[in-house]
């Protein structure tokens, strides 16, 4: 099964209405946001942490990036970001750099930004480059089976160039 049928059959079996949104092919979530035309505090990515044995995404904002003292310091989950090689092998049926928006679907856990509840909706990753799904924010706690959530997010850093 392919990563959009897998997330389409979790949302129907959870009875949460969604849109397909079809973008031009992107690498990053924010270059999705602006080619889809949406604001990237809308487009929620998702980041692959490990840490004691356990991988974990974390759905953000695609305009911010996880804080991880403050993830810690909230939850208690002592974590760093997971290398490409364990994205890959965690949601094979996802095109290459793609942690798809629903990764409890594939049986990952997740924790999720408050930051996110602030948008009147959402957009996840599709499992590819060119597509997002669209949901209402009054959806989330369902579509994230209630998962754990904080604010640790922050503004991306602007890193420097020598």
């Amino acid at each position: 099964m392919n990563a959009l049928h897998r997330m389409e059959r979790f949302l129907d079996q959870h009875m949460i209405p969604f849109d397909l949104v079809a973008h031009p092919h992107t690498q990053t979530s924010t270059e999705t946001a602006h080619a889809a035309g949406v604001p990237p505090d809308r487009v929620a990515k998702g980041v692959l942490l490990e840490g004691a044995g356990c991988q974990i995404v974390a759905m953000i904002p695609a305009n911010q990036e996880v804080h991880l003292g403050k993830l810690a310091q909230d939850t208690g989950m002592e974590v760093s970001l997971a290398d490409e090689a364990t994205v890959r092998r965690l949601f094979s049926d996802c095109e290459p750099g793609v942690v798809p928006g629903l990764p409890n679907a594939w049986g990952v856990e997740i924790v999720w930004d408050d930051a996110l509840m602030e948008q009147p909706d959402v957009y996840l990753e599709a499992g590819d480059h060119e597509r997002l799904l669209h949901i209402e924010t009054r959806f989330l706690s369902e579509v994230f089976e209630n998962a754990p959530h904080c604010h640790f997010s922050q503004a991306r850093m602007q890193h420097l160039q020598a």
